[in-house]
């Protein structure tokens, strides 16, 4: 067991069956929490409910739809913790997930409309205690002092800043990885893989950033022929190890355009956030390889210990199509029936979320530049 602290989450516990401690933790903060999770989970979400019940909580769950992070479902989940007067809120699910909890807990006590969230663009000054349980290996958004959010109508996404006065604690229990589907859990590996190259590859990365992405890349390059084998505890273990080495990274480098403009495109188009990032892995890959071919070139020349570790950026780019290839996933955005108008406007969105939040390194035209190539 790891227990971390950081400013946002405050603390973080890390390890098997952590999960086992949130009857405990969730005690302190009041007897009614409002659980918010998602429909793949409910099994899990159940044996959650029993758990925190039996240390005498109140568990008022929200699983009634595949979460989307809209401001339609933040506005439901606000209209439920405000009739059930909870005294917490525990976000059990990804990233998307994660932003819903945040959201509801940072404006459910000055009964803030999901509208005015957007339009502030902050979270409020009051906020409920947040727990977050993660079920996926990571978010690039998970160890950052803000969350996503979708407009119901337009579909467009905002980067909405999170100031919680309250505890915002954070679990990673990699049994919780292992309830998702293989469909689910075979993305997550590529989205992980794709987000730790481009944060070991950037120009700003400091020296502690480039020792995390390289313990990260060597975990998850490990485990690579899993994909086509068993997943077991051992194989999340790792994965999820290597999800928080690189959220850290990220966190010191303050560049994650890559998770942004997947998550614009995700949330334009109702596609899984995993799916999409590795529809679009070989195409970021390629504008990666293009404009950082040294420094790609100088961060595998630190893996000559691994097994098969690619020499140059373009064996590296050869080797993940062919991984990617393995796998009856659809290998162009064409194929959600994405129009490519549509596309324009999810880079577009994508740039101002990076405005927003200060972040650069890639303009709206390169990206869709990316975009309209993997159309």
């Amino acid at each position: 067991m790891a227990e971390i602290f950081l400013k946002v989450p405050s603390r973080i516990l890390q390890g098997v069956n952590e999960t086992n401690r949130l009857g405990i933790e969730i005690s302190k903060l009041g007897k009614r929490v409002l659980l918010i999770s998602e429909t793949i989970l409910k099994e899990p979400t159940r044996k959650l409910q029993k758990l925190l019940e039996s240390h005498g909580i109140g568990t008022i769950v929200y699983d009634e739809e595949p979460l989307k992070g809209t401001s339609f479902t933040i506005e439901s989940c606000q209209n439920l913790a405000r009739g059930s007067h909870v005294e917490s809120i525990l976000g059990f699910g990804g990233g998307r997930t994660l932003s819903i909890a945040r959201a509801v807990a940072s404006s459910v006590p000055e009964v803030l409309h999901p509208d005015i969230l957007m339009e502030r663009g902050s979270g409020g000054g009051i906020s409920l205690p947040c727990v977050e349980l993660i079920s996926d290996f990571w978010s690039p958004l998970l160890l950052q002092p803000r969350f996503s959010m979708t407009d119901s109508r337009t579909g467009v996404s905002r980067i909405i800043e999170y100031h919680p006065n309250s505890l915002c604690l954070q679990v990673c229990d990699p049994v919780q990885s292992l309830a998702l589907p293989e469909r689910y859990r075979t993305p997550l590996f590529f989205e992980l893989l794709l987000n730790t190259l481009v944060c070991a590859v950037i120009p700003s990365r400091s020296f502690l950033s480039e020792v995390h992405s390289l313990s990260a890349f060597r975990r998850i390059w490990h485990r690579r022929k899993s994909l086509i084998g068993f997943w077991d505890l051992n194989c999340a273990t790792d994965l999820m190890e290597a999800g928080f080495l690189t959220a850290m990274a990220h966190q010191e480098t303050g560049s994650f355009w890559t998770g942004i403009l997947i998550e614009s495109v995700s949330g334009h188009f109702r596609v899984s956030r995993p799916i999409t990032a590795m529809i679009l892995m070989p195409y970021i890959m390629d504008y990666i390889c293009g404009i950082a071919t040294s420094e790609i070139q100088h961060f595998l020349g630190q893996l000559t210990d691994l097994e098969d570790v690619p020499p140059t950026p373009e064996a590296l780019r050869e080797s993940l199509r062919e991984l990617i290839g393995w796998y009856s996933m659809p290998s162009q955005l064409r194929n959600t029936g994405i129009l490519q108008d549509s596309l324009a406007l999810a880079a577009e969105t994508a740039g101002q979320m990076l405005t927003l939040t200060g972040r650069g390194g890639i303009t709206v035209d390169q990206m869709f530049s990316i975009l309209k190539s993997s159309w």
